[in-house]
């Protein structure tokens, strides 16, 4: 378990460990780090926010961090930035304050807000529900939006989908809720009183989505003519702004004008669109 925060001495905290055994580094201020010997960009890892504000990352999944996670939004030390490098006798380095030196790279950026955490087992409430028939179980919901907000439905399908895998009661570990995953203060500007009920929850999310579209997309007709085609006759470029607003916040697009540089985000924009494409093209097939 990496555990980030506390101490800035020397290049700032870091964690250790020679391949291929487990080893364990105690830094200065108390700050532990544990890695295991197969880590890299690929890797998979859990966040836990304490109430210190001190966040642990792993890449194994411990059941104390599944039962406790709470939102680490906002509450990362550093940049968001955390880098890697392999000493010449094996020994890998991670640290999340920006270091010195040209050997050091990149390991992961993550951004504020939904974009600091991954979604999956690292959830407060995983999605569980694991019946067929969730996909269709919104319809109704999910074609309303459309004529409210004129978001296409397949949109909405692939936010959903990538979001919580169509439960209702996933809670993400930055917060995030619901079937959209709705962090609580844009619920409360959409209008939501109860992210976890289905119908709320979607007509918030589609309206947060026209919101970015009226934003983003130059072409945009006006929310009160509900037109359908809204977000199909944004650019692709926009429409990535659009996505990458949702996850990331548009105050995070216009500052990087355009897909910001978090990983996380772009592996959720293009999540959205690969599955934007399939959910259109089942609907073209109907």
């Amino acid at each position: 378990m990496l555990r980030l925060g506390g101490s800035r001495a020397g290049l700032g905290a870091f964690s250790r460990f020679r391949r291929p055994r487990l080893a364990i580094a105690a830094l200065a201020g108390g700050s532990l780090f544990v890695a295991s010997d197969r880590v890299g960009p690929k890797a998979e890892v859990f966040t836990h926010a304490n109430p210190d504000g001190t966040l642990e990352f792993t890449n194994s999944r411990p059941a104390h961090l599944a039962k406790a996670a709470r939102s680490a939004g906002g509450r990362r030390g550093g940049s968001g930035t955390f880098w890697i490098r392999e000493r010449d006798d094996g020994v890998v380095e991670f640290t999340n304050m920006a270091p010195l030196g040209n050997r050091w790279k990149v390991w992961l950026r993550a951004g504020p807000g939904k974009a600091s955490s991954t979604r999956g087992a690292s959830d407060v409430v995983p999605a569980r529900d694991t019946s067929a028939e969730r996909f269709s179980r919104y319809d109704a919901h999910i074609h309303d939006q459309q004529l409210f907000y004129g978001v296409p439905e397949p949109l909405v399908r692939a936010v959903i989908k990538s979001e919580s895998d169509y439960d209702p009661r996933v809670v993400s570990s930055a917060g995030a809720q619901g079937l959209m995953q709705l962090m609580p203060d844009t619920a409360r500007l959409m209008g939501v009183t109860d992210a976890f009920e289905p119908r709320q929850n979607i007509m918030g999310g589609a309206r947060y989505l026209q919101i970015l579209a009226r934003r983003f997309c130059r072409t945009a007709v006006p929310a009160e003519n509900a037109n359908p085609e809204v977000l199909r006759i944004c650019s692709d470029d926009e429409l990535v702004k659009v996505i990458a607003g949702y996850h990331a916040g548009p105050g995070a697009v216009e500052k990087y004008g355009g897909l910001p540089p978090y990983e996380t985000t772009r592996f959720y924009v293009a999540t959205v669109l690969r599955r934007y494409d399939e959910y259109r093209a089942q609907a073209g097939s109907r």
